[in-house]
């Protein structure tokens, strides 16, 4: 999560002053403070495949090969997720090919994506320094999860968030979504006067 402000006000009357590292740039918007938060499985890049073809019984060669062959090309070197021992023992049929799992998946992902962007979001606030009270947008950006209400609900009432606050959702985007979301908080920073 990243707070967003129009520069000048900061989002307030003026009775703030950001710290000298946040010094807004007139007539930009500024990010003025970052909050991150990782799944709680962490996996080295080498224990993957392996990980993978046990976990999933997979006895296809050629599947294991091209996934030895991806992880040894790229860059990444550990890898986070929500899927552990116990989550695959709970829904077996996430290790069975070709069985439909996106409700299970779904069923995995949204709580899990909520508690990493509430994780998140407190960070950002601690640093950003301002009460809760002076949120006025919230851009809720997931790629693992999709449902009504929203995550951007369910974030917006454990963070204790006014009933007013303008909530944006963006769901299933990928990559794209991250920027697309910082881009939707620019917008939202120049637009709104209070924001």
């Amino acid at each position: 999560m990243s707070k967003v402000e129009r520069n000048g006000t900061n989002g307030s009357s003026g009775q703030y002053r950001s710290p000298s590292r946040y010094a807004p740039t007139p007539g930009k918007a500024t990010v003025l403070a970052l909050g991150k938060a990782f799944p709680s499985q962490l996996i080295p890049q080498d224990c993957l495949v392996e990980g993978y073809i046990r976990d999933t019984k997979c006895e296809d060669a050629a599947i294991k090969e091209k996934l030895e062959r991806l992880c040894k090309t790229t860059t990444v070197k550990t890898r986070y997720t929500v899927m552990s021992k116990e989550i695959l023992d709970k829904y077996p049929e996430l290790a069975t090919e070709g069985t439909a799992t996106i409700k299970q998946r779904l069923e995995i992902a949204n709580p899990a994506v909520v508690e990493m962007a509430l994780e998140a979001s407190l960070a950002c606030i601690k640093e950003w320094g301002r009460p809760v009270e002076d949120i006025t947008h919230i851009v809720y950006v997931s790629s693992s999860e999709i449902r009504l209400p929203g995550g951007d609900l369910h974030l917006s009432s454990k963070l204790g968030l006014r009933n007013d606050v303008g909530r944006v959702m963006l769901y299933f985007l990928g990559c794209y979504g991250g920027v697309t979301g910082l881009r939707v908080a620019k917008d939202i920073a120049w637009l709104c006067v209070n924001a």
